[in-house]
C-alpha cells in the first residue's frame, strides 16, 4: 500500500509541476516615469502628468501580489541632466509603494534618457531573468547622452530587458527615435495619442492581447472577405549607429493560408543589378551567386512578425527581399516580399 500511494504521488506530483510554475510566475518590470517640465503641459483637460499618474496607478493596483516593480523617473524638480534616480528598486510585492512614490513626483527638468537607461542597467537589469521596462515619455533625449548606445552596452553585457516605449503626444520625427530605441530594446514603441491609448498599451504589454476594436458596418461592396493568401511584407529597414559601427534593422511580418511552420529568407543585394542570361526561376528575384547577405528564420503558425538586425561594408548601396517557405514536408517557396532599398 505504501508503495502505490509512493508512486501515485510521484505521478501527480509530475503532473502538477508544469501547471505550478504556470500559475506562479515571478514577473519583473521596472517603469521608468518622464518628470520632465513639458508632462505639465496641458492634454485633453488634464496635465500630461496627471493622466500618467491616474493611469499607472490604476494599473498597478490591478497587478497581482506576486509581481516584482521597481520605479526610475527623471526631472522631478531636479535641475540639470543628471537627474535620473532610482525611486525603489523592484521588489516582490511593491506595488502600492511604487504607486505611492509616483503620487509625489512633479514635472519639472531635461530629458536624460541615456543617463535614466544607464540607472536602470546598473542597478535593476540582470542577465539571468528577464526585466520589462515600461518607459513613458513625452519627448526625446535633450542633453548630450546617446540612448542608442546605453542601448547596445547593456545587451553586450549581457542583460535581459524589452524596452515598452509609450509615447505622449509626439511629433513624426520624435515617434522614429523612439521606435529605433524600443526596437534596439527587444520591444516596442506604442503612440499616445489620447488617454485611452494607455488602456489598449497596457492591456497589450501586460495581458499580451489585442485591444477591442470599435467597427462600423462597412459599405455592402466591402462585406464580402478576401480569400487569405500567402504573403510576406517588409514594413521598413531602419538604420542604428554603434559607435564606430553602423547597420540596420529590418521588420517584417507573414501571413500563411495554414497553421504549420514556416522559414523566412532574407536576401541583401547588390543595388546594381547583374547582366543574366538564365532565367530568374518563379518567385525568385536573383540566383544565389548574386547575394551580399543572406538570413534564416524559423517562424510558427499563420502570422507573425519579425526583425533582422544586419550590418553593411561603408559605401555599398544595397537592396532588400524576403521569401516565406513552407516547411511542411519538401520545402517550398510560398511568397517573396517586394524589394526595398537599403538607405
Amino acid at each position: 500500500m505504501d508503495r502505490f500511494l509512493f508512486f501515485v504521488g510521484c505521478f501527480l506530483l509530475l503532473i502538477l509541476t508544469p501547471l505550478l510554475a504556470q500559475v506562479q510566475p515571478n514577473k519583473r518590470y521596472v517603469f521608468i516615469l518622464d518628470a520632465s517640465g513639458s508632462m505639465s503641459e496641458r492634454w485633453d483637460g488634464k496635465t500630461r502628468m496627471a493622466v500618467a499618474k491616474e493611469k499607472l496607478l490604476q494599473l498597478l493596483g490591478g497587478l497581482p501580489k506576486d509581481v516584482s516593480v521597481g520605479l526610475v523617473a527623471y526631472g522631478n524638480r531636479i535641475a540639470g541632466c543628471s537627474s535620473a534616480r532610482l525611486y525603489h528598486p523592484i521588489q516582490k510585492g511593491a506595488a502600492s509603494v511604487v504607486s505611492q512614490k509616483i503620487s509625489s513626483i512633479v514635472p519639472a527638468g531635461s530629458t536624460p534618457i541615456a543617463q535614466t537607461l544607464s540607472v536602470v542597467g546598473e542597478y535593476l537589469l540582470s542577465d539571468v531573468q528577464d526585466t520589462e521596462i515600461i518607459f513613458i515619455s513625452d519627448g526625446v533625449e535633450s542633453c548630450d547622452g546617446d540612448p542608442k548606445s546605453v542601448l547596445y552596452q547593456l545587451k553586450q553585457a549581457g542583460k535581459k530587458f524589452r524596452l515598452q516605449i509609450l509615447g505622449i503626444d509626439i511629433d513624426p520625427k520624435g515617434e522614429e527615435d523612439l521606435k529605433r530605441l524600443s526596437i534596439l530594446g527587444n520591444g516596442n514603441y506604442y503612440p499616445l495619442k489620447r488617454p485611452e491609448d494607455y488602456d489598449s498599451s497596457f492591456q497589450r504589454i501586460f495581458y499580451h492581447t489585442e485591444p477591442e476594436l470599435i467597427t462600423t458596418t462597412p459599405p455592402k461592396e466591402s462585406q464580402t472577405s478576401l480569400p487569405r493568401q500567402n504573403q510576406i511584407k517588409i514594413l521598413n529597414i531602419l538604420p542604428y549607429e554603434d559607435g564606430s559601427e553602423s547597420g540596420y534593422i529590418l521588420n517584417y511580418e507573414y501571413t500563411g493560408v495554414t497553421n504549420t511552420s514556416y522559414m523566412v529568407q532574407l536576401y541583401l543585394y547588390p543595388a546594381e543589378e547583374k547582366l543574366r542570361s538564365f532565367p530568374v526561376p518563379p518567385l525568385r528575384e536573383r540566383r544565389m551567386g548574386d547575394l551580399a547577405k543572406h538570413q534564416i528564420e524559423f517562424q510558427l503558425g499563420p502570422e507573425g512578425k519579425g526583425r533582422w538586425t544586419f550590418r553593411l561594408p561603408t559605401g555599398k548601396r544595397m537592396r532588400a527581399s524576403a521569401e516565406l517557405w513552407d516547411m511542411t514536408g519538401i520545402p517550398k517557396i510560398l511568397a517573396l516580399s517586394e524589394e526595398k532599398p537599403v538607405q
